[in-house]
């Protein structure tokens, strides 16, 4: 196989490059990882010469240009078998639970970005909480079907995806039911979410937009 490179941003922040480093862990593909550090002068340049799209993440196999985390996702699920459900119709619903983790959500992201390092207890707006009770009656109504730790029994792509979502709960102390909160712990003590988590407490950079909601630690 080619050589396999993964351009991801600041470990702390990015929750897009998260993904699809979670889901090439999962397909044990040896990769290699290069980070490009964001808002910095220079960075958006980067960027843009490795894909029209201007942002992480973005995969290289050999001369090959894949961007965007279900993209690559989906070209790991080709060279590694299982890492979609089994089952047609679970397999549909997760591609699609993907589809909207990616495009839905928008409060939940704008007002819990995501960022490893922070713990705060401050009260979060109204509109944001609303959101992130949709997300986790969407995964309790998956954890429901079944007696597995993940979304669809065995750990699949959706769960690469929910990950980053995972930490904004815990980031932002977000109340969830039970087995919402089970999952989440399920996700955050993975050893490979663990290995990048690692990475991102001893980064020495910081985006001080995102530091600045609801004012970090407290």
């Amino acid at each position: 196989m080619a050589d396999i490179t993964l351009f991801i941003g600041n470990k702390n922040y990015s929750s897009w490059s998260m993904r699809p480093y979670l889901v090439l862990c999962k397909a044990e593909l040896p990769f290699q990882e290069q980070l490009i550090q964001l808002d910095v002068p220079g960075f958006k340049d980067k960027l843009l010469a490795l894909s029209d799209a201007g942002t992480v993440p973005v995969l290289q196999v050999g001369d090959e240009i894949i961007p965007d985390s279900l993209a690559i996702s989906d070209w790991a699920a080709l060279c590694v078998p299982n890492l979609w459900p089994k089952d047609p119709k679970d397999r549909k619903l997760a591609r699609e639970m993907c589809l909207r983790m990616q495009s839905d959500f928008l409060e939940l992201r704008a007002h819990a970005p995501m960022n490893l390092r922070r713990r705060t207890r401050t009260k979060m707006p109204e509109s944001c909480l609303q959101d992130a009770q949709k997300m986790s009656d969407m995964w309790e109504e998956c954890l429901g079907r079944h007696d597995g730790p993940f979304l669809f029994d065995n750990w699949s792509i959706v769960d690469a995806f929910a990950t980053p979502y995972a930490t904004r709960f815990v980031s932002y102390d977000i109340a969830r039911p039970a087995k919402a909160d089970t999952y989440i712990s399920e996700l955050m003590a993975d050893e490979d979410y663990l290995s990048w988590e690692a990475d991102a407490m001893i980064e020495v950079w910081e985006l001080p937009d995102t530091d600045m909601v609801y004012g970090g630690r407290g």
